[in-house]
């Protein structure tokens, strides 16, 4: 019984801080009304944040007829968290506020990188930078999240399998811990960008939502609300790797005709003997008819794999986000319209497809918000 009554506590605090973040200045009878707790237990609540530092008065709101009323507002530096985004070209570090936002990053080159050891020294480097530079105390940052692609046991905080690195069995925690005396949480970085999405991008008010990332490769995350469906094994969410074409070419996972192999950044790259997919956009802006043609093909594929997502999930939003996305002008139309002709009549008629709103940092930022998400859902607590 006291360990639910503790459940319980934990659970009104975490939703008085979520309310406070999300349309604060509010004064204590609108917290109340709109989470349906009684004004002594929102009294208390906030009273005890604003001693721990975590909230504030700022103010008072207009009267309705009595005392003008406390305005109550979160205090965004109370304290700080690291997110990481591993990619094969880019390491993005970002310090985030109590709410999500950036106050400071970092954004390394790492193409020249091969092994992990290698990667591992960049990020503990990138890290203790972040760190120095923004003069923060260590006991003001709550921790440190990370986004790294591939199939993640994120318990252990290993890298199983990632094919855009070709590691397998690879400690990325280990190695952190021993460096850092703070929390960390390793996890797949297309589900750190749908959190980024959901918590400070365009995913605020959906609470379906199918997110994908196209970039190098193809991933996605599907979230529930703020949660992330992870499967039975944590292994969710490989739609670049759904097979479109028996007979097509190599993947880099081993199969052949993957999405991934079809549509993604370096499967357009490929088709076009260049280094990258931006050189091939390029080409097309110039009117190049393979470029062209080699970019609509991607695109057809992009879309059924959608059409195959709306049909089988009906989301309530589908985001695009990725480095594929910058060039998004050059094929929106057509995605959309293939999305249209390969769905099933009358299905997703609710679904919303859009361009994800955080462009690069998603993924640092979602990393960030993973401890963020714990901090409200211990109530307030460094867990």
């Amino acid at each position: 019984m006291r360990l639910d009554k503790q459940k319980l506590a934990d659970y009104n605090r975490g939703c008085v801080i979520e309310l406070i973040s999300k349309r604060g200045p509010i004064n204590r009878a609108e917290i109340a009304k709109q989470l349906k707790l009684s004004i002594p237990t929102i009294m208390k609540i906030a009273d005890d944040f604003i001693d721990e530092g975590i909230i504030r008065i700022i103010g008072k709101g207009e009267s309705t007829g009595g005392k003008r009323p406390l305005l109550y507002e979160i205090i965004e530096d109370a304290y700080y968290c690291i997110g990481l985004d591993i990619g094969r070209s880019k390491i993005n570090t970002v310090l985030t506020n109590l709410q999500g936002k950036i106050v400071n990053k970092n954004l390394v080159n790492v193409k020249h990188l091969n092994t992990p050891g290698e990667f591992l020294e960049v990020i503990i480097n990138e890290i203790e930078l972040l760190i120095h530079k923004s003069n923060i105390p260590n006991e003001k940052i709550m921790g440190i999240g990370v986004g790294v692609p591939g199939i993640i046991d994120r318990k252990a905080g290993i890298v199983l399998y990632s094919s855009n690195f070709d590691w397998e069995s690879i400690d990325l925690l280990t190695p952190l811990k021993e460096k850092f005396n703070f929390k960390i949480i390793i996890e797949n970085s297309n589900r750190t960008m749908a959190l980024g999405e959901k918590w400070t991008g365009v995913a605020q008010e959906s609470d379906n939502t199918f997110c994908i990332n196209i970039g190098h490769g193809i991933g996605a995350a599907i979230l529930e609300k703020d949660t992330v469906y992870h499967g039975s094994s944590g292994t969710s969410g490989e739609f670049g790797h759904i097979v479109l074409q028996k007979d097509g070419p190599l993947c880099d996972c081993g199969n052949y005709g993957c999405l991934e192999a079809l549509s993604s950044g370096n499967a357009i790259a490929k088709k076009m003997q260049k280094k990258n997919a931006k050189e091939v956009f390029d080409l097309a802006r110039q009117g190049d008819a393979i470029a062209i043609d080699v970019i609509d093909s991607a695109i057809e594929y992009l879309g059924i794999g959608i059409a195959g997502v709306i049909n089988l999930l009906d989301p309530e939003m589908v985001i695009l986000s990725g480095g594929i996305m910058k060039s998004y002008d050059m094929f929106w139309g057509k995605l959309t319209e293939n999305i249209e002709k390969y769905k099933m009549k009358n299905t997703g008629l609710d679904v919303k497809i859009t361009i994800g709103a955080l462009g690069e940092d998603a993924t640092a930022i979602g990393a960030a918000v993973q401890l963020l998400k714990n901090f409200r859902n211990s109530g307030g607590q460094i867990v």
